[in-house]
């Protein structure tokens, strides 16, 4: 999916909140504003809103000396997710379709989002989980996949999701116990997507085959991943892709069926899955 004219001023506008969370002074606040807009004056449209934005990242990291911008925020969006957790697998274990409801809580998660916005309510939006509605909805040709298939390709999105994937992925394994899943993080930290170093103690070690990527992007974007996940990509028989980056950085572009779960938090975005802001999705992408 290639960047429309909204996203220039939408990742501009993610350095600027990034100089003020820092609490940066006049002076280097300004370094950083300048170089994020000639980074931004590099790109035209044919170029992906993730591959800018690791640019525009990666600068800013160097600049500021500090490899993982939201090292804190990915802390505590874990934390904040596992207070929930075993409150949701218990209203799983009552629930008449375990393995949508999983669905459902695993899209909630995908709330969490400090590139797009830097605050959310995920309290609001776990309430609401069991009563949300898909503005697309192609579950029931997923599950129907799911019965027969051999292994599924999870792509990750932001730390603190994570915890709600491990719930739909112990549902997919209950539903398929002969399936093999690989959980794809990123290559390395860029805004708050989730690395492998973000998981360490949590249960989805025990879950998947936790993959690193390669991925420098927030999204996966194919040429940059390493030869191991391109394959495994490639082969797998199911692929969810999680997260409105995943979906710009594949939709259109890989060549293979996806099943995109994720929520619209973009007119960008909406256009592209003609869908509304704020809708829910599970939209399988045609090859």
């Amino acid at each position: 999916m290639h960047i429309s004219k909204e996203c220039y001023l939408c990742i501009y506008n993610q350095v600027f909140k990034i100089t003020e969370r820092l609490n940066l002074n006049d002076e280097k606040a300004s370094e950083v504003l300048r170089v994020g807009a000639k980074i931004l004056s590099k790109y035209d449209l044919t170029y992906m809103p993730p591959v800018i934005a690791a640019d525009v990242y990666k600068k800013i990291s160097e600049i500021l000396g500090i490899e993982d911008l939201f090292e804190k925020e990915k802390k505590e969006a874990i934390k904040e997710a596992l207070k929930f957790k075993e409150i949701l697998e218990k209203r799983i274990k009552k629930s008449k379709d375990p393995l949508f409801d999983a669905a459902k809580i695993s899209v909630a998660g995908n709330v969490i989002d400090l590139g797009v916005h830097q605050e959310y309510n995920l309290e609001k939006e776990i309430k609401n989980i069991f009563e949300m509605k898909f503005f697309k909805n192609d579950f029931n040709e997923f599950r129907e996949k799911l019965k027969n298939a051999k292994t599924l390709c999870y792509l990750a999105d932001n730390a603190g999701e994570n915890v709600f994937d491990e719930i739909f992925i112990k549902e997919i394994r209950r539903f398929n116990p002969e399936i093999q899943v690989f959980y794809f993080v990123r290559g390395k930290p860029i805004i708050n997507d989730v690395t492998l170093k973000d998981l360490e103690g949590l249960e989805i070690w025990d879950l998947a085959e936790v993959v690193d990527s390669g991925v420098p992007t927030p999204g996966f974007c194919i040429p940059f991943a390493n030869k191991k996940a391109k394959d495994i990509f490639q082969t797998s028989n199911l692929v969810i892709s999680k997260g409105m980056g995943n979906f710009e950085c594949l939709f259109g572009e890989c060549e293979r069926e996806v099943f995109y779960f994720y929520k619209v938090k973009c007119n960008v975005v909406a256009r592209a899955s003609k869908s509304k802001l704020g809708e829910y999705m599970i939209y399988k992408g045609e090859k």
